[in-house]
């Protein structure tokens, strides 16, 4: 690990029901590294997309602080943040008549003029991100051409040429086969290890997060608890949280037997 590019410090995170605050967590602090793949794990409705959104952006943080880099979420206009955060969502593309290409290059919007010309410098990040997703020979398709898990890597690709610090996925494999799933894992943790960047990514696939994450960001009921699948106290919730009679976390192998 290097420096940490995030940091939650005391912050509450939740929505508003009704114009009243709706409460997930309390007193949140972490710190994400310089490089890591971190898997958040969870059970439906424990709050991971909340908790994304607010990572993002997308949702106000009711309370507390968030820095990206030591400067305060507070001080960015939208440009700045675009340059520090990407997002990939699990809502599907309008349709549009866009090419593969043409769609990856959207990433360099916030550093394109109001034309949207790109540079070289730009072409070069673009054919980067095709490159590190394996999407170099789709770019003269069009979007509506590509199967779900072409569609997202090229997803992957499109926040990859943003170029930011910091990359969010929320469920990026939902309705894949077990190949695609697979693949996507794997080219999320080649970035991060190639890139530096900090890829952080919801996901119902947890033995595909621990064969993967650097470390796992687990919410068990309103709290959080962050750290490496070998250490005992991220074993004792994985087990608190995902045990069932039809699921056992074996700490032997460091895995789930169904």
């Amino acid at each position: 690990m290097s420096y940490p590019v995030l940091k939650l410090k005391n912050v509450t995170i939740g929505y508003k029901v009704t114009k009243q605050p709706k409460t997930i967590c309390k007193n949140l602090n972490l710190e994400l590294y310089q490089g890591e793949l971190i898997c958040l794990l969870g059970r439906n409705g424990s709050g991971k997309s909340t908790f994304l959104k607010t990572v993002g952006n997308m949702l106000p943080y009711l309370k507390g602080s968030i820095q990206i880099s030591n400067i305060d979420y507070s001080k960015l206009n939208a440009i700045e943040f675009a340059k520090n955060i990407a997002v990939v969502l699990t809502e599907s593309l309008p349709e549009n008549s866009l090419s593969v290409f043409e769609t990856i290059a959207l990433g360099r919007q916030p550093y394109t003029n109001w034309l949207g010309k790109t540079t070289e410098t730009d072409s070069k990040i673009i054919a980067n991100a095709m490159k590190l997703t394996d999407t170099h020979n789709l770019k003269n398709q069009f979007i509506h051409q590509l199967s779900d898990g072409q569609l997202q890597r090229v997803m992957i690709a499109r926040a990859l040429a943003q170029d930011t610090p910091i990359i969010l996925l929320d469920e990026p494999t939902s309705h894949l086969d077990i190949h695609h799933k697979i693949n996507v894992f794997k080219i999320l943790r080649k970035i991060s290890q190639e890139t530096n960047k900090t890829i952080l990514i919801s996901t119902h696939e947890i033995n595909l997060a621990l064969k993967n994450a650097n470390r796992l960001l687990i919410i068990n009921n309103d709290e959080f608890k962050i750290g490496k699948s070998n250490e005992d106290h991220i074993q004792k919730n994985l087990a608190c949280v995902f045990n069932s009679d039809d699921i056992t976390y074996d700490i032997k192998s460091n895995q789930f037997l169904f």
